[in-house]
């Protein structure tokens, strides 16, 4: 279900649906439901980044173009519905870290270790998935919509990935040049994720601290 060949919202499903399914199982056994609802989370997010960085290590620009261009129209409703799950799992998170700050030894331990591990596979999945959102819109129009500076270069996955995290860690592009409406909307919306998701995980920390503090 994960296979390039796949609808991407069919992709996208498969990771949520591979969330609930993990998250019941660990629920069902007896671990606190913050505790599952998280680790599902990671389980579902590493067969995602298991499934799809192979091929952005390995792929040429001719292949970039030839997988980026065989993506269906459903691509954009996969992003969207992958990064607000990215959102979704900080809640998790976010109720983890306040079980967390009641538990003592090693309980404690753990869901603060998962919860960072939640963060971190939360972060890196929303801008793989716009990675794979920008090679989809600039293959769409033939190339030209990214400019990279190099313009006998067909852009790779990983360039892609250069573009996709380097808003995800600054909030704005660096020396890539934007050549449409389309992909600036995409990258005012990562952008604007990308902000959120730091600005929760301050907010996490300090909260975590303060629970800590007063235990």
């Amino acid at each position: 279900m994960l296979g390039w060949s796949a609808p991407a919202i069919r992709r996208a499903v498969a990771v949520l649906a591979l969330w609930v399914i993990v998250a019941g199982g660990l629920a069902a056994a007896t671990v606190n439901w913050e505790l599952a609802v998280i680790a599902g989370w990671d389980a579902a997010a590493v067969v995602f980044l298991g499934s799809v960085w192979p091929l952005f290590l390995r792929a040429d620009g001719e292949k970039t173009e030839r997988v980026a261009s065989r993506e269906d129209q459903s691509h954009g409703s996969a992003t969207a519905l992958l990064a607000a799950a990215c959102l979704v799992s900080l809640l998790g998170v976010a109720f983890a870290l306040g079980r967390a700050a009641k538990e003592h030894g090693t309980a404690r331990g753990v869901l603060i270790g998962v919860a960072v591990l939640t963060v971190t596979s939360a972060w890196v999945t929303m801008n793989t998935v716009y990675t794979l959102h920008y090679a989809k819109l600039d293959y769409l129009s033939k190339g030209g919509r990214i400019d990279f500076g190099e313009p006998k270069h067909r852009p790779t996955y990983r360039d892609f990935a250069y573009l996709a995290f380097t808003i995800g860690m600054t909030y704005q592009v660096s020396d890539t040049t934007l050549r449409s409406s389309p992909i600036r909307r995409s990258v005012l919306g990562h952008a604007l994720l990308s902000y959120v998701f730091g600005v929760a995980i301050v907010a996490g920390a300090i909260n975590l601290l303060a629970g800590l503090v007063n235990n």
